[in-house]
């Protein structure tokens, strides 16, 4: 029984590795550009990088601060693999919801400026979800 149990396993396993059912896979390298302020990529790449400093993200954070019902704002991070890193913030609802369309292996692209303190603000960010952002890892190997 168990060798039929291996047998079926193994017949899957060569089923699903056949390179014919995969899709495009268009890995974008990660890019931090502290010049002209922008920086882009898709996650899966950055994340599945040969190097331990690459990542790509955006994230919301909502406080309720007792005074009104809640505080909202976002940030985009990134830092590629010479070590460029930016991180930019924003309270602008706008660029929150399009933080909130990011999906697990989305694209990103984000741009800010210098808001004049030290920090830096962001100034738009956009995400493509396309299946050719999902990593090849996913098709099973022979």
């Amino acid at each position: 029984m168990k060798k039929i149990q291996v047998a079926v396993m193994a017949g899957l396993i060569s089923f699903f590795a056949v390179d014919g059912i995969a899709g495009e896979v268009q890995p974008v390298p990660l890019e931090v550009d502290l010049v002209n302020m922008f920086a882009l990529g898709d996650q899966a790449t950055a994340r599945f990088s040969d190097n331990d400093v690459e990542h790509i993200g955006c994230g919301i954070r909502t406080i309720d601060d007792g005074v009104n019902p809640f505080f909202e704002w976002g940030f985009c991070q990134a830092n590629d693999a010479t070590g460029e890193f930016i991180a930019c913030f924003t309270e602008n609802p706008d660029l929150i919801r399009a933080i909130y369309a990011i999906s697990d292996f989305s694209f990103i692209t984000f741009k800010w400026q210098d808001d004049g303190i030290g920090g830096a603000e962001c100034t738009q960010i956009g995400s493509s979800n396309q299946s050719f952002y999902i990593p090849g890892f996913f098709k099973l190997q022979n």
